[in-house]
């Protein structure tokens, strides 16, 4: 989805005299990416980072990852992998504060930094792990150099408020343990990292990752997992704008099911069977609801895997002819997914019928971890299409309301990337929906005759011509929902016209 990729680096870094004991940092809950996860230190790489002239064997030459690893390391949690002309490194960094402060907010460069102080870099004090990219679901990706280092004696972590709040030191399988149990949210990055280097060094992580690299290079999708058991596909589909990817998941333990697979081409459904023919047991098939982007995909994988397709009711009537649907879906109805992941009892998926979107839309609540897989309920990078009159906003605004009591830790959507934030997004999604009825209200009190097509053109200006069918739909809904409210009344003739009650 996004445009550019920006390049970054981040660190794995090990204590000073436990190579298995590896530093993460917790990010703040308000940052757009990864807000409230823990992950490795690191960050973009800035213009003065090639200006630094890093140490190699064949002499000093520009390196902007290592050097933006090491500015970005320092300015986050005061640890410095910088040598002193001696080749030593200095022992207390916090001496340096003032200098931190100035690095953070953009008053001293870094090689200005590293020049004062007769400071310089090593190329081998970083050891180079691989480079992972965001997968182009995300709105905002990076290309991540991920380099192994250990932390020089004496030197102390400081974090301070703002970007990050906390740190732990901890072995990969204990920080694993932590996120099992929901205690943590780990970003999948580094959930793929420590899984390669559980019970190990640090140091052998450039070996670990090479496997999934390779994998990645030639086109695999990645392992993402947001929470434990549960694995996020994302796959290109025919989706409305401005959305091309549709998530799929893979959820459960000794019980497993797979939800929305609405790849169509043959390439992007190869992807997908890469992925589950892995899982030793598949028992069905889930839907949300029946619009192509959710379910291209279903036929193909019924025939590779021979499962059944558990749907809504009214699902299933919109597919007939096209899916066949074994199994009804119903308010309440429980899904068990075997033991949860860290052993602690039961664990299922609780189904609700969530209309608005679609009227068999089904949207599905895991209470262990708080996971609620939300389908189209919202999406993550636009307002949701309501189109009627299968589409209800009556019935989607009352859907938003009462999901948003459940006390959700995280979002699943079927489009962008997952929130920790559930509760925020679903009422910013009623009070969008609030504000646009507003502002239609407005325009009906004004000069008429109002038609569809003009109420359109008048509330959406600006908006592109391709988009213009999806703001008619939504005008449409807002009509549909005054009409009943008894706010609106319809006048029939050649052409809808409307006008306030």
């Amino acid at each position: 989805m996004a445009d550019v990729i920006q390049p970054a680096s981040a660190c794995v870094l090990a204590a000073a005299d436990d190579s298995r004991c590896i530093l993460t940092t917790e990010r703040n809950l308000e940052l757009r990416f990864f807000g409230g996860y823990f992950a490795f230190p690191g960050g973009k790489l800035d213009a003065s980072d090639g200006e630094v002239a890093v140490r190699t064997p064949s002499g000093p030459m520009a390196d902007p990852h290592r050097a933006a690893v090491v500015r970005e390391l320092f300015e986050e949690t005061g640890i410095l992998l910088a040598r002193r002309a001696d080749g030593s490194f200095p022992t207390d960094s916090h001496t340096w504060r003032d200098e931190r402060r100035a690095l953070l907010k953009g008053e001293l460069a870094f090689p200005q930094f590293l020049a004062r102080k007769g400071l310089h870099l090593q190329a081998g004090d970083l050891v180079a792990a691989g480079h992972l990219v965001t997968p182009a679901f995300s709105p905002v990706r990076f290309d991540t150099a991920f380099f192994v280092a250990q932390a020089p004696s004496g030197q102390q972590v400081e974090i301070w408020p703002g970007e990050l709040v906390g740190h732990r030191w901890d072995h990969a399988d204990a920080l694993l343990a932590r996120w099992s149990r929901g205690e943590i949210l780990l970003s999948p990055p580094t959930v793929t990292l420590l899984e390669a280097i559980a019970g190990r060094s640090v140091f052998d992580l450039p070996a670990r990752l090479r496997l999934i690299l390779e994998r990645l290079d030639r086109g695999s999708i990645p392992p993402i997992f947001f929470a434990p058991g549960v694995q996020m596909i994302p796959l290109r589909t025919v989706a409305l704008p401005p959305t091309e990817f549709t998530n799929a998941f893979l959820v459960g333990t000794s019980r497993k099911y797979l939800i929305d697979p609405g790849a169509h081409e043959e390439a992007e459904l190869a992807r997908l069977f890469e992925v589950v023919d892995q899982v030793d047991r598949l028992d069905a098939i889930v839907l949300t609801h029946h619009h192509p982007d959710h379910v291209n995909g279903v036929n193909a994988c019924r025939q590779r895997y021979g499962l059944p397709v558990w749907a809504h009711p009214l699902t299933e009537q919109a597919l007939e002819g096209t899916i066949t649907v074994e199994r009804h879906l119903v308010e309440g109805e429980r899904l068990p997914l075997g033991a949860s992941p860290d052993g602690a009892g039961e664990w299922f998926l609780e189904t609700l019928h969530t209309p608005g979107h679609a009227a068999g839309h089904l949207a599905f609540f895991e209470p262990r971890y708080r996971l609620l897989f939300a389908g189209d309920l919202v999406s993550m990078l636009s307002s949701v299409v309501i189109a009627p009159p299968d589409g209800d906003l009556t019935a989607y605004l009352a859907s938003l309301e009462r999901v948003g009591k459940l006390e959700a830790r995280l979002l699943l959507p079927s489009h962008g990337p997952p929130t920790n934030k559930p509760a925020r997004v679903l009422a910013d999604a009623v009070a969008h929906r609030r504000k646009r009825e507003e502002e239609l209200l407005r325009a009906l009190a004004g000069p008429g005759p109002h038609t569809p097509d003009s109420l359109t053109a008048q509330l959406y200006v600006g908006l592109p011509e391709q988009l213009r069918f999806l703001a008619r739909w939504q005008l449409l809904a807002g009509l549909e929902k005054l009409l009943r409210d008894g706010r609106v009344v319809r006048c029939e003739g050649e052409e809808s016209i409307y006008a306030l009650a």
